[in-house]
């Protein structure tokens, strides 16, 4: 029940605002004063570099992205895939295996 209230109260609000935004203040009604107010504020400026700002930063981790993706999943023989990642696993001889081995005892 609080809910279906809490619906009702925010659906009155709304049209209460949207009847009081049609007062006409001189020539003009204050909905369309604040339109203009809103078109011609700094604030849509600074909104615009930041979201054009965004765009490219998105855009350039896409394509690094897919570049990496592109490079590491191409679409080479798991041989040639393991030789270009060096996944190569080489053992030393046995000569510096047991010097080495005979160092850390």
């Amino acid at each position: 029940m609080p809910e279906i209230m809490f619906v009702l109260k925010a659906f009155l609000v709304s049209v209460v605002i949207t009847i009081c935004m049609q007062v006409k203040v001189g020539n003009a009604s204050l909905e369309s004063q604040a339109s203009l107010w809103l078109q011609t504020s700094s604030v849509p400026v600074y909104l615009t570099k930041v979201s054009q700002g965004a765009v490219l930063a998105i855009k350039n981790a896409s394509i690094s992205a897919k570049d990496f993706i592109g490079k590491t999943f191409n679409k080479d023989s798991g041989s040639q895939r393991a030789g270009r990642l060096n996944l190569e696993f080489k053992r030393k001889p046995a000569a510096e295996q047991a010097s080495t081995e005979e160092e850390y005892q």
